[in-house]
């Protein structure tokens, strides 16, 4: 059996491909395709299901079910080590009581879109009435397409297409932390529209209602979807309304509170996210993300101990863990320890070697140490391993650019550096342009190097930058007198950056 010479169906065909390139949501299409068969196309007999004609219409689409197979191996491969949740990391009786709740969830949240979140967790046990009364719902309604199948041909296309389309998202196969997620449903929710639009047509039609008040009521049903989405939207404004909305309409949802805490953190509001980061620690004390983060804030509120202590823990629940070893150095080199945090940075490097940031605190600590040669090399490393990181980028840019040792000078390198980190910040970042005017400067550039400082100044007037103002108005002195600008690092304060860990989901 071949499949049709029609060229509708190689270009239906070309199409199925690349929306499987696009997203491996569509895999199940090709069961679709038989379901529509079925209705309502009505290619099966009259008389009902015959074997021998579903085999002929499935192995007509044997290049749809190939290429479907084709991508969920290639997705399973490429997802297995990141992504993929083991049977041990969550056992197979626990994927099959979540399968049957988020079957009904998601149809619960299609009639009734209420406590949308963008992450939903997974409880650690499913209560045994709610799983019962699960299973009972999808007994009942598979009961009454089956009742209903010969007359309305609709409802087992309808409810089929709901059923098979979630299941290569429903949790057999575990793909992260959530339970289940919204953007899953949109394909399967199709099914449940047919159902609807058919079954209202049906219903019009049986109790004649007029085409005004059919068309009222439908109208009135999307006013009202539309209102529930403006809100819903609302939430999406920034991570703050994001998180906290998740937090709410969750229950114990230690990632939301994790990314509520980072987006406090950001906008310097430590207090409340040091709360936030304790309440992701009872509901799941094992994250090391956020026993990280919650020891950046304790050190930067002056509880050492605490801190120190949040470091540690975070480096025994994962060893291999970079972020934790950066940070406790950081937090050794500001309590003079230096040896010990370059240990740290050591042990960084060594679990990723193409971690920027381990190599940009090593040269941070050797320029404060007086090893300026040796500090060079490791910020090499640094921009190459992190090419578009403009902090990183202009610092480098500065000690090349204005190093009181002439050895470790080099102006080109410095205008290159900080003319790509303020092309990144798109000129308006008064430190990248102070930076920029420093390796014009060692240039000889000073027309430049006066403009870009000038610049540089304005911004940070308007951003009431007053330290900066200052210091920036003694460089631009000295670029009228022609002269560049120098600076020492040896003992200086090193201004290392923190690493916040974060699950953006």
């Amino acid at each position: 059996m071949r499949p049709p010479a029609d060229g509708s169906y190689w270009l239906a065909l070309f199409f199925f491909a690349l929306a499987l390139m696009s997203k491996p949501m569509p895999v199940t299409m090709p069961f679709v395709i038989l379901l529509l068969d079925y209705w309502p196309l009505k290619r099966f007999p009259v008389s009902g299901f015959r074997f021998p004609v579903f085999l002929r219409l499935a192995f007509e689409k044997w290049p749809f079910f190939l290429l479907s197979a084709a991508s969920c191996i290639v997705t399973y491969l490429s997802q297995r080590m990141s992504a993929v949740v083991s049977l041990k990391g969550l056992p197979l009786d626990m994927r099959l009581d979540n399968t049957l709740v988020s079957y009904v969830r998601y149809l619960q949240k299609l009639f009734w879109p209420e406590n949308l979140a963008v992450l939903y967790p997974l409880p650690k046990l499913y209560p045994f009435w709610q799983l019962m009364l699960s299973l009972a719902v999808l007994i009942a309604i598979s009961w009454l397409v089956w009742r209903g199948r010969k007359r309305f041909a609709y409802l087992p296309v309808g409810w089929l297409w709901f059923l098979g389309t979630l299941v290569p998202v429903i949790g057999v196969v575990q793909v992260g932390s959530q339970s289940m997620a919204d953007r899953y449903s949109y394909f399967p929710s199709i099914g449940i529209f047919i159902v609807v639009a058919f079954g209202a047509r049906d219903l019009a039609g049986r109790f004649q209602f007029s085409k005004i008040t059919t068309a009222v009521t439908a109208g009135s049903i999307l006013a009202i979807c539309l209102i529930l989405m403006e809100k819903q939207l609302s939430y999406w404004s920034n991570d703050e309304t994001l998180f906290s909305h998740a937090a709410v309409a969750t229950d114990e949802n230690e990632v939301a509170h994790l990314n509520l805490g980072v987006a406090l953190e950001k906008q310097g509001r430590y207090t409340e996210a040091i709360a936030q980061y304790r309440e992701s620690l009872r509901i799941y004390p094992k994250s090391v993300d956020t026993h990280n983060n919650l020891a950046n804030l304790l050190e930067r509120n002056g509880d050492t101990n605490a801190a120190l202590s949040e470091y540690q823990v975070a480096q025994q629940l994962d060893p291999k863990a970079v972020a934790p070893h950066n940070n406790l150095g950081t937090f050794l080199v500001e309590m003079g320890r230096f040896d010990e945090a370059m240990k740290q940075y050591d042990q960084a490097a060594q679990l990723d070697p193409n971690d920027a940031h381990a190599f940009y605190l090593r040269g941070k600590l050797l320029l404060r140490e007086g090893h300026d040669s040796e500090a060079i090399p490791q910020f090499q490393k640094a921009a190459e391993f992190a090419p578009d990181n403009f902090q990183m980028l202009a610092y480098i840019a500065r000690v090349l650019a204005s190093d009181a040792n002439a050895q470790i000078r080099n102006g080109n390198t410095a205008y290159l550096l900080a003319s790509k980190a303020n092309v990144l910040t798109d000129g308006f970042q008064p430190a990248m342009l102070d930076t920029l005017a420093m390796a014009y400067a060692e240039l000889g550039r000073f027309d430049d190097a006066l403009q870009a400082e000038q610049d540089a100044v304005t911004l940070a007037s308007k951003y009431s930058l007053r330290d900066d103002v200052n210091a920036m108005n003694e460089r631009l002195q000295l670029y009228k007198n022609r002269e560049p600008y120098r600076e020492s690092y040896t003992n200086a304060a090193v201004n290392l950056p923190k690493v916040i860990t974060q699950f953006i989901y």
